[in-house]
């Protein structure tokens, strides 16, 4: 059922110049907006179209991971872009340095981002991505998968209580999730539209990510490696060196341990 709230009242539409936010569809409650972003898609949509909702039934993470957000607390948003095929691998970046840049401006808190696609504060996740990507009769899409936490209350979910944050817990009041919303569009666009913040896009996520420097576990699947997280490629991908000295180019995984600070 499509809804839209008092809270997101009159904006359908973020910026009659900008490409994300072009269209803005608000869901009550919908399965994914991952999937109705990728059915918009695969129907010929353009790119620019932000796909929002209160609740998911059917909302995913990263290794398959369901996302905890209570109805109305929180920001759980897609948005359907068509980048250059050669930008496609940067979209998870995209996402979070607009995340990140849009979290300095409610809150005093340092905001670091943790590869891959985990953004931080507080020693705590505020923020994660999921993107994926596909084609149809128009060319290659990808789809931008988000959800911050903006008033969610960690300690009433037991599941997550000791890793999860939001901008609430962190300011002590509350946070107008519009403001929240508005913002992060505006720099999401700004980022991807621009020729200079594209190319500087890597070294400005890579700024801020905590991970660098550090003596980790990368997992994936049955898969362990342990190495120095000694910095990333033109695409993100976290160069791992293990005791070895071979180097490893890692498109994905999860770090699972923090071990020293070896810089």
């Amino acid at each position: 059922m499509s809804s839209t709230t008092n809270e997101f009242e009159g904006l359908e539409s973020l910026d009659g110049r900008a490409i994300v936010g072009r269209r803005i569809v608000w869901h009550e409650t919908t399965g994914s907006t991952n999937d109705d972003a990728r059915h918009a898609a695969d129907a010929g949509e353009p790119e620019g179209l932000v796909v929002v909702a209160d609740l998911q039934t059917k909302g995913r993470g990263r290794m398959s991971r369901t996302w905890t957000s209570p109805v109305g607390r929180d920001i759980l948003f897609s948005v359907l872009l068509k980048p250059n095929p050669a930008d496609l691998p940067k979209m998870p970046l995209v996402a979070g340095l607009a995340v990140a840049r849009t979290l300095d401006a409610f809150t005093d808190v340092p905001i670091t981002l943790k590869w891959p696609n985990d953004v931080r504060a507080a020693d705590r996740k505020i923020s994660g991505s999921l993107v994926e990507s596909g084609s149809s009769d128009t060319g290659y899409y990808a789809i931008i998968g988000t959800g911050v936490n903006v008033n969610l209350d960690a300690t009433l979910h037991p599941e997550i209580t000791d890793i999860a944050t939001s901008l609430r817990t962190l300011n002590g009041q509350r946070v107008s999730r519009r403001e929240v919303m508005r913002k992060l569009l505006l720099e999401m666009d700004n980022i991807y539209t621009s020729p200079e913040q594209m190319g500087a896009l890597v070294a400005d996520w890579s700024a801020r990510l905590e991970t660098l420097g550090r003596e980790i576990d990368v997992r994936w699947g049955h898969e362990l490696l342990h190495g120095v997280a000694e910095g990333v490629d033109d695409t993100g991908r976290l160069l791992l060196r293990d005791r070895a000295g071979d180097v490893h180019r890692l498109e994905a995984g999860e770090v699972t341990t923090v071990l020293r600070d070896s810089r």
